[in-house]
């Protein structure tokens, strides 16, 4: 397919313009961040609180926040071009006075002009948006978005260069650069030939007022550009009076912070022109959650994983946030770009505010991290209900391959999200790998493959409809009952179905035992194994009594014990019991399968023998070991261990693929189990042709939606073949082929 000429001269055009808005971008931001840059050398000029300091890098995000209204107004209007080169000169004269203030109020007030070049952003996202259809739109915010980089730079090589050049030169460079390059942006850029009708002032406030979505929009920006703003220009100080870094390093830090959320920013729009914004902003609140209260902890390791994840998840967040924005109000980008905006740059306002006041009275900031992670986890819920059943909506009404193509993407994105928070959960669960064996390392990387191989199949398998429906019904139940009652009733089906398997034990007691057997030695051994291989649990010996043990649960001694103790045998000998277990197991399944002629027909090799083999492997090698170390003084083990290493690795890597893949999905039939007792005690559901009860209401509804979304359309007349009981169907079936018998004898 050949595109055409002015398409070709549309999509290059559009692209030199995405770059001088990116460009022009970075050089505001970086303007912006001048203060922060600078705020340790203006706490020890003015001698200020913790709370001081945070109000001077906060008080420029203020004007900035504030004022993305107007001048998203204004770029509807006007045009981008223009409000950009007027804002680039504009923020020059602030930036140039601030080497000449001599009081901490006088900076304050600077400070707060100076902030003008925070509204930028509104003006770029309407001038580059209109360049490019809405399928690519995503992407190319994403890129402009990297102009945030400027920040980066002011951060990290602004005090840099302040030793050399001295920091007051630093910002008259910086207002020489404003004024250059706005007058080059004006001579080199374009306003998009797409142009919209402005709205006037009163049809933008009533905009603002009616449309609840651009408010839902905002809040989302609140956390994920918010908290971007609130890290980048409050963590020089924080890693300063928290861990006593020096400024360079705090900033070097940063700058790492803020490059990464930067880069992580065009990923986020690819993604969400692949699969949705919706969908990347679910598992961006629901990730940044657990990460927030990480970086609570008052250790440089786990602050740090905490940071760069919530830098990177922030990053991707805010590529969603303005995929969306185009997305629902494409004839009012500048002006709800600019509440969202403004709401963003409020949301980097209060949290350095918010940590300086904790500082100063509580002498913590943990409680500043407890909100983030709160409000991450409130905003998960209102994306789950006012967006994500929307973007649902539109996925039915996709081709298959494009459905196909959107599971797969979005369940690499879950897969990887949940095995970066296992080996975030290693390293700090070890103290740092302190307690990680390095001869077990082999079993960690065959684990977090498995991890992410049994995370993405789970969620391939989630996103079928049929399970989908089950799933969401499940959880609607979960709720609609009570939490509380569900959750005691969830208890007593996972006793029954999942510990106890009552339901396998109606079908038969040898196949009962079998899966006993196999379950629990399983499931001791994975309970045993993980948590050593991880570092979680280790073993170690008193300073002043070699036999006696201390068991350290993620670095906290938790108990002691004899090293000849009954307790030691029981501990060190778990997986040799498990062993037996299993192999008990294992032999009542051969016995079942060369006896069972109804086993023998169905059953094949790679489903119902290979798991066997596995499990057997694994089981004789790991007795072989404590035989090997026990009775044979160390004979063959180096071997033994070897062979025992590819046993395991063998299975972890066919677990997601192979039968064992059935264990991970188990735990979902407890929503089943709630779904068959809601219908029975729910509205019934009558057949069309007797009249009869032969299902739930709420069944036959679900079937009626999840058959077109698979393929199938049963419609018959004005209702569908599921309101007719099997019995009817049937005689249905008699009926009509009795009538085309006769037709044909006619």
């Amino acid at each position: 397919m050949i595109m055409p000429r002015d398409a070709m001269q549309r999509t290059s055009s559009g692209s030199w313009q995405l770059a001088l808005g990116t460009v022009s971008f970075a050089v505001c931001f970086a303007a912006w961040g001048l203060i922060s840059a600078f705020a340790p050398r203006f706490r020890e000029a003015f001698h200020l609180t913790a709370t001081q300091t945070a109000f001077l890098v906060a008080v420029p995000v203020l004007l900035g926040a504030l004022l993305r209204i107007v001048t998203g107004m204004l770029a509807d209007r006007f045009g981008g071009r223009l409000i950009f080169a007027l804002l680039m000169v504009i923020v020059a004269f602030p930036a140039f006075l601030v080497p000449g203030v001599g009081t901490y109020t006088h900076l304050l007030v600077v400070a707060f002009f100076l902030g003008i070049a925070g509204s930028s952003f509104a003006v770029g996202v309407g001038f580059v948006s209109r360049w490019f259809p809405p399928e690519k739109q995503g992407g190319a915010l994403g890129v402009y978005g990297l102009g945030n980089i400027g920040q980066s730079a002011a951060v990290f090589l602004g005090p840099v260069l302040a030793a050399v050049v001295g920091w007051q030169n630093i910002f008259r460079g910086a207002a020489a650069l404003l004024v250059v390059w706005g007058i080059a942006f004006y001579v080199l850029a374009r306003n998009s030939p797409k142009t919209v009708r402005p709205s006037g002032l009163g049809e933008m406030l009533a905009l603002l007022a009616r449309e609840r979505l651009s408010w839902a929009l905002s809040l989302f920006y609140f956390l994920t550009f918010g908290g971007f703003v609130a890290f980048s220009i409050y963590l020089p100080v924080l890693l300063k009076d928290q861990f006593g870094l020096k400024p360079a390093d705090a900033g070097f830090r940063t700058a790492g912070f803020v490059v990464l959320a930067t880069l992580a920013r065009p990923l986020g729009g690819w993604l969400s022109d692949k699969i949705g914004g919706a969908r990347v902003l679910n598992a961006v609140f629901l990730a940044t959650a657990p990460l927030a209260l990480l970086m609570s902890w008052p250790s440089m390791l786990p602050f740090t994983v905490g940071a760069l994840g919530c830098a990177f998840l922030l990053g991707i967040g805010n590529g969603a946030v303005f995929k969306l924005v185009p997305q629902y109000f494409p004839k009012q980008v500048g002006t709800v770009t600019g509440l969202v905006g403004a709401m963003g740059g409020l949301g980097g306002f209060f949290p350095p505010l918010l940590l300086g006041f904790f500082r100063d009275h509580l002498h913590a900031v943990w409680p500043g991290f407890l909100l983030l992670s709160g409000m991450a986890v409130a905003l998960w819920r209102m994306n789950a209900v006012v967006f994500l059943p929307r973007r649902e909506k539109q996925e039915i009404r996709l081709p298959a391959h494009l459905r196909r193509t959107s599971d797969r993407l979005r369940a690499g994105v879950t897969a990887t999200l949940f095995t970066g928070f296992l080996v975030a959960a290693i390293v700090v669960g070890s103290r740092k790998l302190q307690d990680f064996d390095p001869a077990l390392v082999i079993y960690t990387f065959a684990i977090i493959f498995a991890t992410w191989g049994v995370v993405y199949h789970y969620r391939v398998w989630l996103d079928k409809p049929p399970t989908r429906m089950y799933w969401e019904r499940g959880w609607q139940l979960f709720q609609q009952q009570g939490i509380l009652r569900s959750s005691v009733r969830l208890v007593s089906l996972a006793a029954k179905n999942l510990a106890a398997q009552t339901f396998i034990h109606k079908r038969s007691p040898l196949r009962w035992w079998m899966h006993q057997l196999i379950f629990w030695g399983c499931v001791t051994a994975v309970l045993i194994t993980f948590p050593l291989v991880f570092g979680w649990i280790s073993f170690q010996t008193l300073p002043d009594d070699q036999n006696t043990y201390v068991v350290l649960v993620y670095g906290f001694k938790t108990m002691t014990f004899p090293i000849h103790s009954l307790l030691a045998e029981l501990l060190f000998h778990g997986l040799d019991f498990s062993a037996f277990l299993v192999l008990g197991g294992i032999a009542l399944s051969l016995w079942r399968r060369f006896r069972d002629r109804g086993a023998q027909a169905v059953q094949s090799f790679a489903l119902d023998f290979l798991p066997i083999i596995l499990l057997f492997a694994i089981s004789v090698t790991g007795l072989a070991l404590t035989v090997s170390q026990s009775w044979l003084r160390g004979e063959f083990y180096s071997f033994l261990a070897i062979l025992h290493a590819i046993t395991v690795i063998s299975a972890l890597l066919y677990l997601p693929f192979g039968k064992f893949f059935h264990i991970f999905q188990r735990p979902a039939q407890l929503g089943v189990k709630l779904y068959q007792e809601a219908g029975e005690s729910g509205e019934p559901g009558l057949c069309k042709r007797c009249g009869e009860r032969f299902a739930s209401r709420m069944h036959i509804e679900d079937l009626k939606k999840v058959l077109p979304q698979v393929g199938f359309d049963f419609a018959v007349g004005d209702g569908t073949w599921q309101e007719i009981c099997p019995a009817c169907k049937r005689k249905s079936l008699a009926l009509a082929q009795l009538q085309l018998k006769e037709e044909s004898r006619g």
